[in-house]
């Protein structure tokens, strides 16, 4: 088992090589995508700096765009180093969200590459430790990753969409409004379907035009895919590097003021190109299932098991937490089962829950057992919301459930309260309207209903 790993990422071509010598203030080159210890990185550089006081020096830095949200911190020794110029830099990082960390400042001049022919950048990495968000050593799977014995090794996977303007759409991009938009046909890549699109006149700022790729459809099984990608206008030479977890169908592009209006409508023809490269495919239990999801399999059923065995853990009904919370469903299941042995309501609340003929009414019955089901489900829910909230709020700032997300729960359960109090107040009668001042009177039923 191998807690070292390196890569070479080697600039041969005079055209990319002639760009870096030339490179603007900020602007970027990016090495393809890679994997080691079962995640997945790149190097990136910015030839001319790209922060203040750097211009002029070469930076190079280490990406992870990924960070999974059942990880803490993942450490690692690094070594980053150009072999043309012999320029080494060597550090230990933490990463604990999708960050890039690497060489800046002064240490390689822009002006000591003019006279390379190649450029061979060459990252060395020693895996430290990985934490789980639990504090967990976790670092063992993490090596089994790398070496393979856990997930099938697979090539990059790449894909290129090229976008070719017909003479027609042309004319008609160059006399655009503002905000109106064009798009692409529809493709395939990864198994998902994307299109490019574009707003010629802009679409926050006129006159700044804005090329997007769009998720069309993200299933729902999955959590996200994460991409990278360059978005490049053939004829101007401009191009946008990004990457982006997508968690939804949504379109991402490059900036306002990377192309105008007034450089495609100089143009005689005009052709898009899109290079996407897969990062991570995530399910909704959080697992990485890139390797799988490119081969057409599902995810390994011990990774089935142990995403099960995490959500039982979690669940305020599991056994761990029976002697610490009370379950506020047992009390609503005690209650109806008290009804129904005419242990519950007086005598007179009884009568309300009968029908003319002196029996039992079935479909009050039911409608009751339903609501008491919906209350059951909503509420093991936001209490394991709680629970989560605040086992994590101890332990780490990283993967907290929103607010946002509990609200939409209490949104739910208020709607089912809502729902209840309907039937109950529907058609009463005085005998029913006894019924239910005996429902409010009862202690502790108020915050059930």
């Amino acid at each position: 088992m191998t807690s070292i790993f390196q890569y070479e990422w080697k600039v041969n071509d005079a055209t990319t090589l002639q760009k870096m010598k030339t490179a603007s203030f900020t602007q970027e080159f990016r090495s393809s995508v890679f994997s080691a210890f079962g995640l997945r990185w790149y190097m990136q550089a910015h030839p001319n700096g790209h922060a203040s006081r750097e211009e002029g020096f070469f930076d190079l830095y280490l990406y992870l765009p990924y960070f999974p949200d059942k990880l803490k911190a993942f450490e690692i020794a690094q070594t980053l180093q150009c072999l043309e110029t012999d320029t080494k830099h060597e550090r230990t990082a933490t990463f604990d969200t999708s960050e890039g960390t690497g060489w800046s400042g002064q240490i390689l001049a822009m002006r000591d590459i003019e006279k390379c022919e190649t450029l061979t950048f060459v990252l060395k990495m020693e895996l430290i430790a990985v934490y789980d968000v639990n504090g967990d050593d976790v670092s063992e799977e993490y090596l089994n990753k790398h070496d393979a014995a856990a997930v099938p090794a697979a090539a990059p996977a790449t894909y290129e969409f090229p976008w070719n303007i017909s003479d027609e759409v042309l004319q008609q991009m160059q006399t655009a409004s503002f905000e109106q938009k064009f798009r692409s046909s529809i493709f395939s890549a990864f198994g998902f379907r994307w299109s490019l699109g574009i707003y010629p006149k802009g679409q926050k700022v006129e006159g700044d035009a804005n090329l997007y790729l769009q998720l069309l459809s993200l299933p729902p099984k999955l959590k996200s895919v994460h991409v990278a990608f360059i978005l490049r206008c053939v004829q101007t030479d401009t191009q946008h590097h990004s990457d982006h977890e997508y968690e939804r169908a949504y379109g991402v592009g490059w900036p306002d003021g990377k192309l105008s209006t007034a450089e495609i409508q100089a143009c005689s023809e005009l052709a898009f190109m899109a290079k996407l490269e897969l990062i991570a495919v995530v399910d909704r239990d959080g697992d990485d299932i890139t390797e799988w999801h490119l081969q057409g399999k599902s995810k390994p059923k011990q990774l089935q098991v142990r995403a099960q065995e995490d959500t039982k853990q979690e669940s305020p009904d599991s056994p761990d937490d029976a002697d610490d919370a009370e379950d506020p469903s047992a009390a609503l299941r005690a209650f109806f089962a008290g009804l129904q042995a005419g242990n519950g309501p007086s005598n007179d609340a009884q009568t309300a829950s009968k029908s003319e003929s002196g029996q039992s009414d079935p479909l009050m019955a039911v409608r009751l057992d339903s609501l008491s089901m919906n209350m059951d489900k909503m509420m093991q829910k936001m209490a394991a919301i709680e629970l989560r909230m605040a086992e994590k709020a101890k332990k780490t700032d990283k993967g907290r459930v929103t607010q946002t997300q509990y609200a939409e729960l209490q949104q739910q359960v208020n709607g089912i309260q809502k729902t209840l109090k309907q039937l109950m107040m529907k058609d009463m009668d005085p005998e029913e309207m006894k019924f239910k001042a005996w429902l409010d009177s009862v202690d502790g039923l108020a915050a059930y209903y």
